[in-house]
């Protein structure tokens, strides 16, 4: 073993914490008087003061190795790499055999490895499982704090890892609120290897790391609720959405179960995602009084234990597992749609200020795709209907006899009412019965109401009359101007009888029936039906970008002084791009761009982000991926997929000096050019807390200087040209 090896067990590294090493912590003055010392001991004292020294170089060492990790965690995506940095990190800071990483597996209840490093990590199999009650590393999970293995204490047998035998052990349990991650676990082939002075930098690593990987979580579950949310567009049963909707919340929130409820007049339509049997049966009473509760008071409701809250106490508990509650109302343009509930937190003990944001989010976005559901549904009701009545026109203008044109108008109102029986009756002007139809056909026991029939024919109007076990039969006369031709009668249900909307179909059905002339009406029903899907998919289209900006405006919550100016560059960049011809699609995909240009944001830190003073070289390098992050985020999105060029691009510049990718002149897409001049002009009419902003004239002026270099010529005439119509909007 090298002399730094033996140094370093010798003298054990310690992390500075606050003020415990620093350099007061050791005493290098030297006796006024030495004169009365012998030679040996002013020799032990020198090698004391050598020995401090040392200590104090290899302090200072673990923590400058402390602040690269922490530094190179800002930069980093992805948990194993993390991990194997981690190792790596302790590795080099103890220089111990085995330093690894491990994290929980709750459904194995072991410790599975993700990383490892030091001499003896190629030996180790990258399946290890360590068992979480064993050994040391067992009694640190349950005491929820770092032990070391120390001789002659009762901690003191060695561990076994990969049939290599470690007499020194340090485990640290990586505890994130309450919850165990994972476990740092460092080992020696060395007796003695660890001492209580290491604990504290193991702590500070772990802790470290464990923030990254919480920051990491939160980032990726952002960018699956905005895909998962965007994918909610294409369900287009109701009753699907509904528990679309219930599973993101729950795999958002990581809830055990989750449901979806919307009002719809006096009653809710409900979705769930989980399991839950026992919950709800018999408690249907305090599910609505709850649901009423947060519906009336359009606020989100937080609880952790609802055995123990009033609100919540009618609503039995299948386990413990489901005591947490977080429920969200869902809004629309401020309107009450419905309310998402989840419940049973599994990685806590009740739900987040994280959970709420996410569920608020989720629900913005699902209330949109919940009323474009409800309307697609309505409308292709509608249309179905209109579509039999076309078909009916079109098979009795075909039809050669009375008879036929019966079969065909009875049939399809059969089929169309979901009528229990019906039958129709035609009669020539002379009172002779011509036709006469019953279904279903072959019943024998169904008869034609004859009073029914006679009085409808008489009097032209709709005859009603109770039916057999609850239900009704109605009589409508088949009739024109000119006369009455006979009586279509049905034997409705209590659900039809009840509802409105059959009386009203019943009659457009038989003034279809009666006469060519339903035709034209059939044609302008069809003409209005398609309009309004228009303006429906136009609303959702509408609703969608409001979705859009409303996320971008929470992100700008974050940075103050770019507050707001998503959306001035969004109207900048639209004005230029009308005036540059740009079409209807190009201009949704500039606008939108324009709108998520700073997602990227959503991975830079906050100490970053919202720091006064002006970023260091590492802080500028991590700042400068903000485009490519904001690409990765919204690449898998089909809808967004125009915008790509404005995210990825929009820091490009003419010359080439732009980043991320160092873009020249028409390498740029242009929609980024557009962005690009929109979105300097915007920064430098804007305060800042670095300088105040200039006028308008002033920026073009600067622009121009830079058009060539900076920026597209072309595009910077166009502002010029459109700059009177910008000045004092935006």
């Amino acid at each position: 073993m090298n002399q730094s090896r033996v140094l370093g067990r010798q003298l054990k590294p310690v992390f500075l914490n606050d003020k415990s090493l620093s350099r007061n912590s050791f005493d290098f003055s030297v006796p006024q008087t030495t004169h009365n010392l012998s030679i040996e001991e002013l020799q032990r004292r020198i090698q004391d003061l050598e020995q401090q020294l040392i200590v104090e170089h290899v302090r200072n060492e673990q923590l400058i190795s402390l602040n690269e990790f922490s530094h190179q965690l800002e930069n980093l995506l992805d948990l194993p790499v993390e991990a194997q940095l981690a190792a790596n990190t302790l590795a080099g800071a103890f220089k111990c055999s085995l330093a690894m990483v491990l994290v929980n597996n709750p459904s194995e209840q072991r410790l599975v490895l993700m990383s490892a490093a030091g001499p003896d990590a190629t030996n180790l199999s990258p399946n290890y499982r360590h068992s979480l009650t064993r050994g040391l590393v067992g009694r640190s999970i349950r005491v929820r704090r770092p032990l070391i293995n120390l001789e002659g204490g009762s901690l003191s047998e060695p561990v076994e890892i990969g049939s290599v035998i470690y007499p020194s052990q340090l485990v640290f349990p990586m505890m994130l609120k309450g919850y165990l991650e994972g476990a740092i676990i460092l080992v020696d082939r060395e007796q003695n290897a660890f001492d209580p002075e290491d604990i504290p930098y193991v702590e500070a690593l772990g802790s470290r790391l464990m923030v990254a990987w919480e920051n990491d979580r939160n980032r990726q579950t952002l960018a699956d609720l905005i895909e998962s949310a965007a994918s909610l567009s294409a369900t287009q049963n109701s009753e699907q959405l509904l528990d679309r909707v219930a599973e993101i919340a729950r795999r958002t929130t990581k809830s055990s179960y989750s449901l979806v409820a919307i009002r719809e007049e006096l009653d809710w339509i409900i979705g769930t995602s989980g399991k839950a049997p026992l919950m709800f049966p018999g408690t249907k009473t305090g599910l609505t009084g709850m649901l009423d509760e947060v519906y009336r008071s359009r606020s989100p409701l937080r609880v952790r234990d609802i055995r123990k809250d009033s609100r919540t106490a009618a609503l039995s508990v299948d386990s413990a597992e489901f005591r947490s509650l977080l429920a969200v109302p869902i809004l629309l343009e401020s309107a009450l749609s419905g309310v998402i509930l989840v419940f049973g937190k599994k990685t806590n003990a009740a739900f987040t200020e994280q959970d709420e944001f996410m569920l608020n989010l989720l629900g913005t976005h699902a209330a949109v795709s919940i009323e474009r559901c409800f309307l697609d549904q309505e409308l292709r009701s509608t249309l179905k209907t209109t579509q039999l009545l076309y078909d009916l026109s079109i098979r009795i203008a075909e039809s050669d006899d009375l008879v036929t044109a019966a079969q065909v108008i009875a049939r399809t109102a059969f089929r169309l009412f979901q009528a229990t029986s019906c039958g129709l009756v035609l009669h020539s002007q002379k009172g002779q019965m011509e036709a006469s139809v019953i279904f279903p056909t072959d019943d024998p026991s169904v008869h034609h109401p004859k009073d029914m029939i006679k009085q409808s024919m008489s009097t032209r109007q709709i005859i009603y009359q109770a039916g057999n076990e609850g239900g009704s039969r109605v009589a409508i006369p088949i009739q024109t101007p000119r006369r009455c031709y006979g009586s279509l009668w049905l034997e409705l249900s209590d659900s039809l009888q009840n509802s409105p909307r059959p009386v009203e179909e019943i009659r457009i059905f038989i003034n279809q029936a009666s006469v060519a002339l339903e035709r034209s009406i059939l044609l302008s029903e069809t003409r209005q039906q398609a309009n309004q899907i228009t303006k429906a998919y136009n609303q959702l289209e509408e609703s969608y970008d409001q979705t859009l900006l409303a996320l971008m405006n929470a992100l700008d919550a974050r940075d103050h002084e770019t507050e707001k100016h998503t959306l001035r560059v969004s109207q900048i960049s639209s004005t230029i791009g009308k005036a540059c011809g740009l079409n209807a699609n190009e201009l949704k995909a500039l606008e939108r761009g324009s709108l998520l240009h700073d997602i990227g944001k959503i991975g830079i830190s906050d100490s970053i982000l919202l720091k006064r003073g002006k970023l260091d070289k590492t802080e500028w390098d991590l700042m400068q991926k903000h485009p490519a992050i904001g690409a990765e985020i919204i690449r898998s999105i089909p809808s967004l997929s125009d915008a790509l060029v404005v995210v990825a691009n929009h820091h490009e510049r003419w010359d080439g000096s732009g980043y991320p990718f160092h873009l020249k002149e028409d390498q740029i897409p242009l929609l980024a050019r557009i962005f690009i001049v929109a979105d300097v002009f915007d920064a430098l009419t804007s305060d800042r807390v670095y300088r105040e902003r200039i006028s308008e004239q002033e920026a073009m002026d600067y622009i121009k200087s830079q058009s060539g270099i900076l920026f597209d010529p072309e595009i910077v005439c166009v502002l010029e040209k459109v700059l009177p119509s910008i000045t004092g909007k935006i």
